[in-house]
């Protein structure tokens, strides 16, 4: 039986601790003094129909604005038509297509991983 040479705790927007199996801690991370990073997003009118932040975007605005029962329905109603989607696939049986995953067993699998593109890079 192996046992783990540290344990990591704490909030992923604070700080983390790490403890060593010596019994030694020490802050592992503080993210509230890391600098902010901007995402490098493609605009709303440039992502296909199904990329995620299309999809929500009516949730995300009403969150921002803070009307909750907008967001609710928002999010109801984008629910509701990929249950409808997905039945009508299911009575169609056509299979659901995806463009950057495959599914291995129970899990999918991001097909282009961080050390696929950088091993690419480098050739």
């Amino acid at each position: 039986d192996a046992l783990p040479i540290c344990t990591i705790e704490g909030e992923w927007n604070g700080v983390m601790d790490i403890k060593y199996a010596t019994g030694e801690s020490d802050v592992f991370i503080d993210t509230k003094k890391m600098p902010m990073v901007k995402k490098k997003v493609r605009k709303l009118e440039d992502q296909e129909e199904y990329e995620s932040r299309r999809l929500w975007k009516d949730v995300t605005n009403n969150l921002k604005i803070r009307d909750i029962d907008a967001a609710t329905d928002a999010k109801h109603s984008l629910e509701e038509r990929q249950r409808s989607e997905a039945r009508e696939r299911k009575e169609t049986d056509t299979p659901w297509e995806t463009r950057l995953f495959h599914e291995d067993g129970e899990c999918w699998v991001y097909d282009e991983p961080l050390l696929k593109r950088i091993a690419a890079s480098k050739h």
